[in-house]
């Protein structure tokens, strides 16, 4: 597991520079202390005992209450389309429309952020999201500014920041908890159940198929829900498990599941729908892992883009350790919005078990400049699209996309379609999506990326303000969780995801792999 914890390591350090552009200045925060050093001393000196009800507060949700949604169009004054227009650099392909101006009205759908993501960087700003601003124009040579890169760059190691996960498939009864209406208060995510206000998703009619060889698990299984007439619903792939997750309307239909030449099926209705499948064989499971980072790299991101590059020696040593035949094959796609000079920055799967293999995607993810962005929402949608559409493999191979980021889609009927569509393609290609919110998130985003993470069998991954890193974070106040480091969470997502077997979470200050400032 060393190679996927370089792997990690990669996705661990961009977490952290998008927590630490939330504050003005890391000195100013109080985070560095002499010498360019940051000061943890308050943070270990709490009690080391792990948390064994909910966590502690983690800073205020950056949305609104639950009840009717604010009706407020983006802010930021910039018009938006699609992105055929764009600039796009890498391995992959843009797809859009023809660029026009976007005048379609935004539905009431969002809420209203507290803050912008974007913060106050070396040598430039970003204007608030509820002031606004000009738009960059891609025809001006001088826009946008890049950041000076100060002299004195802190070196990240990794193991510093922390973070909390949750599985909504695993906790579904807590899960539709959360859309509830009743007289003691309303559930934070009931404003979404009026199909106005969903952005698309309904995960709440869920038919849980559990496929088996005799009793053991089978992996890489295609399963598809069906009306009875056998129009097509929902499609699926169980995970290492057996288990897949179909989010329909029906109150009965059809299940299929395939598998090479075997085949299996059932019903369910309102009353049975967890089912249990046997294929009668085995679906021929790769020791392949594809993972892809989608990390948005607006504005918010500042010059600290320059600490992912002083983590790379750490990665390197980590990465070239070959302690089993896995192989581990490495994408990544960096994104700004639609209206940027160059929206999107896709480098395709390179096998990063490989020294040469390795130094491609260390090169391309040195060239990174964090800038654009301006208003709150991001191209999101346009991201995940992107993404899904790559080239991943055919087979029976575990997939997982991180999506690191700190902000919505933008609003508006095309936006949502895109986003849900998007959505249920990965999960008919078996592609876990993992989000991973940081600081500037509120409301809006944790409601759309936990809708992602459950209807592709994903996890939901939050930031916490618990190590003393970055500003505050948005707190899902999901009870009874153990505040692990991310970059352990990470490695435990992924060995779960392609092995079945999920190790138990380590609370972050007894963890051995705790990172200090040298």
């Amino acid at each position: 597991m060393k190679r996927i914890m370089a792997i990690i390591s990669l996705i661990l350090v961009l977490c952290v520079t998008m927590s630490l552009a939330s504050c003005s200045a890391l000195g100013s925060s109080g985070l560095l202390g002499d010498g360019g050093k940051v000061d943890l001393d308050d943070s270990f000196n709490n009690d080391l005992e792990s948390p064994a009800g909910p966590q502690g507060s983690q800073g205020e949700s950056g949305g609104n209450s639950a009840g009717a949604p604010s009706d407020e169009a983006d802010d930021g004054g910039s018009t938006e389309g699609d992105t055929s227009d764009g600039e796009f650099s890498g391995g992959g392909s843009a797809e859009g429309g023809d660029g026009d101006v976007d005048t379609e009205p935004a539905p009431p759908i969002m809420d209203a952020p507290e803050k912008a993501p974007d913060g106050v960087a070396p040598d430039y700003s970003v204007e608030s999201p509820d002031s606004p601003s000009d738009s960059v124009d891609p025809s001006d040579p001088e826009d946008p500014v890049e950041p000076e890169v100060p002299d004195d760059v802190v070196t990240l190691p990794a193991g510093m920041i922390t973070a909390g996960a949750v599985n909504d498939n695993d906790g579904y009864a807590q899960w539709l908890e959360l859309f509830l209406q009743s007289d003691s208060g309303n559930g934070k995510f009931y404003q979404y159940t009026n199909p106005d206000y969903s952005w698309g998703f309904n995960s709440l009619n869920r038919v849980k198929v559990t496929v088996t060889n005799g009793e053991k698990p089978v992996a890489g299984a295609t399963v598809v829900a069906t009306d009875v007439q056998g129009v097509e619903e929902f499609s699926a792939i169980t995970d290492a498990l057996g288990n897949a997750y179909l989010f329909t309307t029906l109150d009965e239909g059809i299940v299929n599941v395939s598998g090479g030449e075997l085949s299996a099926d059932g019903r369910f209705d309102k009353d049975n729908r967890e089912l249990v499948l046997d294929l009668g064989g085995e679906v021929n499971k790769l020791n392949v892992i594809e993972i892809m980072l989608v990390v948005d790299v607006t504005g918010s991101m500042g010059d600290e883009i320059d600490f992912l590059k002083a983590e790379l020696a750490d990665v390197i040593n980590r990465i070239a350790a070959n302690d089993s035949d896995t192989v581990i094959k490495l994408a990544m796609l960096f994104y700004r919005d639609t209206n940027d000079k160059v929206p999107f920055d896709y480098y395709d799967f390179v096998d990063v078990t490989t020294e040469s293999g390795l130094a491609q995607q260390q090169k391309a993810l040195n060239e990174q400049v964090a800038m654009g962005g301006g208003d709150y929402p991001e191209a999101v949608d346009e991201a995940l699209d992107m993404a899904v559409s790559q080239q991943w493999s055919t087979g029976a191979t575990t997939k997982i996309i991180f999506q690191v980021l700190d902000a919505p889609a933008h609003t508006g009927e095309k936006y949502a379609t895109k986003l849900v569509n998007a959505t249920k393609s990965a999960a008919e290609q078996g592609i876990r999506i993992c989000p991973i919110i940081c600081s500037g998130a509120a409301d809006v985003t944790e409601y759309t990326m936990r809708e992602a993470a459950i209807y592709t069998g994903g996890t939901f991954v939050y930031v916490t303000d618990d190590s003393g890193i970055g500003g505050s974070h948005h707190d899902p106040d999901v009870p009874n969780v153990t505040v692990e480091l991310l970059n352990s969470l990470m490695v435990r997502l992924v060995k779960g995801y392609h092995t079945g077997t999920f190790d138990e979470p380590i609370f972050w200050k007894q963890d051995p792999n705790l990172g200090l400032y040298q």
